[in-house]
């Protein structure tokens, strides 16, 4: 009777059934899970990243951080229950991480972008079985989150070896990655007391990407038609004077007796703003220039009315007969498709580049803007530089050592060719500020930190 095992192995069907369900259902409950997080972490990392390439220091950067990253980066899961958008929470900026985070307080120092997304609850099917077995009351939902924090590396290619103060530390109406200060005329000069700090207003020199700042190299990256260092987030500067190799490098686009081949299109010395004919101190201008008095005598009539009030640049552009936009002193060139609101095409009828009277003049820029040698391959681009902009009073900048650009580029017009010591100086007119839209070697590359 003892030997009667009839039904035992319905026992172990039973037992071995439910733990093949129990074990089938808890891989099921994993892999859900594991996909949900792989999803929500890809938006969380998306969403930073997209919104790191607006930190470029300027004007509603983290307004425009914010947009992007709540809504270019969306995304949406079939797993949780309750609705699968995965949806942004919140987004905090920082201006440093280590050693400990410090919440960015403008939009100049907001470097680092955090991004979290709304929890969402997933169902755990394996919970309530094994509540039933246990005869507990579990939950039988799991809330999962995801955080991403990403910066921006903006980096730029083909620039001189040149850096420029920042004047707004000094005047913050003198912040010329405003558009509002295109136009406006700098003064470049080398530092007065020989070997000590920069101050702002003076140009400096910055070693090349590779490291080398020897003088006979920094000539020959500010005389290349495109030099081929790339800057990244931080700058290294260069010591030592080396006028006279400045002078050769930058003269390289004027078709004077630089050494150097390869001068722009048209190699005319333009008027300096009035402000800066009148006071020999003065590091900026206001924009506001003789062109009249200059068309009249160049050309032998009255400028244009396209031209009215215009920069430099733009008196350039139309004396090569290149069709450009302006806004004011706002410059687009080249433009394609749709322009922003205010600017309107200037199509000038053909190139008039002002030829010298007197032949005795005709290798003199004041003169004639005639070149004689082979044009340069980046045509009207040879008189543009992109310089960053260096927090010169904060950082304390002198000497060889390394500097945060914080993305702060500007392109100038270089407006006349450099003179001999003690009026050796460069002369440029603010362009814009350079962004990874307007300028194709100027790039934003962005990383997540964590």
């Amino acid at each position: 009777m003892f030997r009667d095992r009839r039904g035992s192995i319905t026992v172990y069907t039973a037992l071995f059934l439910t733990a093949g369900v129990s074990a089938g259902t808890l891989a099921v409950d994993v892999g859900r899970m594991s996909v949900l997080r792989s999803e929500m972490q890809n938006t969380a990392d998306a969403a930073a990243m997209a919104g790191a390439v607006q930190l470029d220091g300027r004007d509603n950067a983290r307004a425009r951080a914010l947009d992007v990253a709540t809504n270019a980066a969306q995304g949406w899961s079939a797993i949780p229950s309750g609705g699968g958008d995965l949806d942004v929470a919140s987004v905090i900026y920082y201006s440093a991480l280590e050693p400990a985070p410090v919440v960015a307080t403008s939009d100049a120092d907001a470097v680092f972008i955090e991004v979290e997304l709304e929890p969402k609850q997933v169902e755990i099917l394996f919970q309530p079985l094994l509540n039933a077995v246990t005869n507990t009351t579990s939950s039988t939902v799991s809330s999962m989150n995801a955080v991403a924090t990403a910066r921006i590396d903006p980096f730029i290619c083909h620039a001189p070896p040149l850096m420029m103060c920042d004047l707004s530390e000094i005047d913050a109406s003198l912040d010329f990655t405003q558009v509002a200060n295109a136009g406006r005329q700098v003064r470049l000069k080398e530092a007065q007391n020989s070997g000590g700090p920069l101050a702002p207003g003076n140009f400096g020199l910055l070693a090349l990407s590779d490291g080398s700042a020897g003088a006979n190299d920094i000539e020959g990256a500010l005389a290349a038609v495109e030099p081929e260092n790339c800057y990244s987030l931080d700058v290294t500067t260069a010591t030592g004077s080396k006028t006279e190799k400045v002078r050769a490098g930058m003269n390289a686009r004027f078709d004077v007796a630089s050494g150097w081949p390869f001068p722009a299109p048209d190699v005319i010395n333009y008027p300096r703003d009035d402000t800066l004919i009148a006071d020999a101190a003065a590091l900026a201008g206001d924009g506001v220039w003789d062109i009249s008095g200059y068309w009249q005598d160049k050309h032998g009539v009255a400028p244009p009315p396209a031209l009215a009030d215009a920069s430099r640049y733009q008196a350039y552009l139309y004396e090569l007969g290149l069709e450009f936009a302006r806004n004011g002193r706002r410059t687009i060139y080249p433009f394609d498709g749709t322009l922003p609101e205010g600017f309107t095409v200037v199509s000038p009828d053909a190139a008039d580049i002002p030829v010298a009277l007197d032949p005795a003049n005709s290798d003199d820029p004041d003169f004639d803007g005639v070149a004689t040698g082979e044009i340069a391959a980046n045509g009207p681009a040879r008189r543009l530089v992109q310089v960053p902009l260096l927090q010169c009073v904060a950082q304390g900048i002198g000497g060889h050592a390394s500097y945060p650009t914080d993305g702060k580029y500007v392109e100038l017009f270089i407006t006349e060719s450099v003179g001999a010591p003690p009026e050796a100086a460069i002369y440029a007119e603010v362009v814009r500020p350079l962004t990874p839209a307007n300028n194709p070697d100027f790039h934003a590359n962005v990383r997540l930190v964590r």
